[in-house]
Order: C-alpha cells, then sequence, then structure tokens
C-alpha cells in the first residue's frame, strides 16, 4: 500500500490555503473571516467603552462632577473590560484554528490534474478542469473582492474576502498556474 502524499503548501492568503497533494490542488478554507470581523468590532468596542468609561470616572474624582456620572462611567469601565475579555477570547479561538492541522478541516475545491476534474469538497464532480477558470470578483456588499472559479454551470465562490483578514490577494494567478502550469 502507498503512503499517503504529504501535502505541500502553495500560498496561504486571509485563511485560504492551497496545497499540492500528489496530482490534486486542493484548496481549503480555514474559516476565520467572520472570526476577524468578530474581533475587529469587539477590539472597537472595547476602545470605546475602556476609553469613555476611563475619563467619565476620572473627570468625577478629580473634577468634582456628580457622583451619578462616576458611577455610570465605572458602569461603561465595566462593560469595556467585558468586552476586552471577549476581544482576547475571539483571539485565541482565531490561533486556534490556524494551528489546527489542514487535513482537519474539509476543503473547498479539489482540482484533480490526473482525472482532469474539479470536485467540490464532498466529491461532486462540478466541471471538466479544461473548462475551469480562477477570476477575482468584486462583492456587492465589501470592499474586497471575491476567488471564483468560473464554469460552464456558473460560478463558484471559493473564498469571499475581507477588508478584517485579508482579501484573496493574487491566488486566481497561483491556482492557475499550479492547475494548469501556466
Amino acid at each position: 500500500m502507498a503512503a499517503a502524499v504529504e501535502p505541500v503548501v502553495l500560498a496561504e492568503q486571509g485563511g485560504l490555503v492551497v496545497v499540492e497533494q500528489g496530482a490534486d490542488i486542493v484548496v481549503i478554507d480555514r474559516g476565520k473571516g467572520p472570526a476577524e470581523v468578530t474581533a475587529f468590532v469587539l477590539g472597537v468596542l472595547t476602545l470605546v467603552f475602556l476609553g469613555f468609561g476611563a475619563v467619565a470616572v476620572l473627570s468625577a474624582v478629580f473634577g468634582g462632577e456628580a457622583p451619578q456620572f462616576g458611577m455610570i462611567g465605572g458602569a461603561v469601565l465595566v462593560a469595556g473590560v467585558g468586552f476586552a475579555a471577549a476581544t482576547v477570547s475571539t483571539l485565541a479561538a482565531i490561533r486556534r484554528r490556524r494551528r489546527r492541522p489542514l487535513q482537519s478541516f474539509t476543503p473547498v475545491a479539489v482540482f484533480d490534474r490526473a482525472h482532469r476534474v474539479y470536485r467540490d469538497g464532498t466529491g461532486a464532480v462540478i466541471a471538466p478542469l479544461d473548462e475551469v477558470r480562477f477570476e477575482r470578483r468584486m462583492q456587492m456588499t465589501s470592499s474586497s473582492p471575491k476567488l471564483v472559479a468560473v464554469t460552464p454551470a456558473g460560478e463558484r465562490i471559493l473564498k469571499r474576502g475581507n477588508p478584517f483578514g485579508g482579501d484573496v490577494g493574487t491566488l486566481d494567478a497561483v491556482l492557475t498556474a499550479a492547475v494548469f502550469g501556466r
């Protein structure tokens, strides 16, 4: 029985990893996009609540403001500490996801160069490889482009870029070169 071929990482951008495993080019999405957006929002809320809370408490203590402003500022400060804890927890989850082995993720796409077919993550054949091309396309709701595989049946989204975790970079060119040798 032949030993399993170890995957070789060709490119990684914004949580999307392109690996070569024997005759297959495998596209894996680590799925960090929503967590990265959440971490950004929580980080902003942390800064806002900690900043306003600290200013309110300090102005009540040193400025002689009414005590109720100090109590409200203290509550805002406590909320800021809660947001900070949530931010740290979210960032830790992102780091754990990044350390997981690639084999633990379901592939987004598999480009089988030996059989000349494009398969989805479940193994279903999508299109002959000669009828596939890779493109970056703009998204309606984001400033970052998405990476798509265009087939005769339509486009299949491989990765939606986001401004917080990185866009798709030049993965269209990497995939074209890896799959077609151009």
